[in-house]
């Protein structure tokens, strides 16, 4: 069986925890382009700007009912895990942010290992973050984040600046990728394995 790098288990363990959620910090456009073909991204296409973001709704149980678990006239669904099941919207919405998150920017941008490891080390604690909401609003068990956590906070430590100066090869291509804020290491790994 091939050995999966700290930056592959990162990137992997990542999607699943963004695909997890229900919403997330920075808003996501949704646009159908001229073939009909539905399309999620962190950027309005430059075709339609004035897209407005997604508005997603949360379903943690903190509105004025508390704990109810009866949304807009629908009873809350739980997976045999006991957590709560997504609907189907948010469940298109995963894949399509998923597909999203996979695809690297065409434009590139010179190499800057400050701001790459910042984007690795900030995308590595948006995980973990997403993963604690998760958990709390019951979309995750505990135990799958608790076994989850540490490999994500494994890998953010193997990316340093000096990791980056001395980089060479599909690794600093890497790194180069991640210069660009408009990637995720999951889509920078998945076209530069290392």
């Amino acid at each position: 069986m091939k050995r999966l790098t700290a930056m592959a288990r990162f990137a992997l363990v990542g999607v699943g925890l963004v695909f997890a959620m229900g919403a997330q910090a920075q808003p996501v456009y949704k646009w159908v382009d001229a073939d009909g073909k539905t399309h999620y991204g962190s950027q309005p296409p430059p075709t339609a700007p004035e897209a407005a973001p997604l508005k997603i709704q949360s379903t943690n149980g903190t509105g004025s009912s508390g704990n109810s678990k009866a949304s807009a006239g629908k009873t809350q669904q739980y997976n045999a895990d006991g957590t709560k099941k997504v609907s189907k919207d948010v469940e298109e919405f995963g894949e399509g942010l998923k597909k999203s998150l996979g695809t690297v920017d065409s434009k590139q941008v010179p190499l800057n290992c400050s701001v790459a490891v910042d984007n690795i080390h900030h995308q590595a604690d948006l995980m973990l973050e997403v993963g604690q909401k998760n958990v709390r609003d019951g979309y995750m068990t505990q135990a799958s984040f608790d076994s989850t956590a540490p490999k994500i906070r494994e890998a953010k430590g193997k990316y340093s600046v000096a990791d980056c100066q001395g980089a060479s090869g599909n690794k600093k291509s890497f790194y180069q990728c991640m210069s660009s804020s408009r990637n995720h290491v999951t889509g920078c790994d998945k076209q530069y394995k290392h």
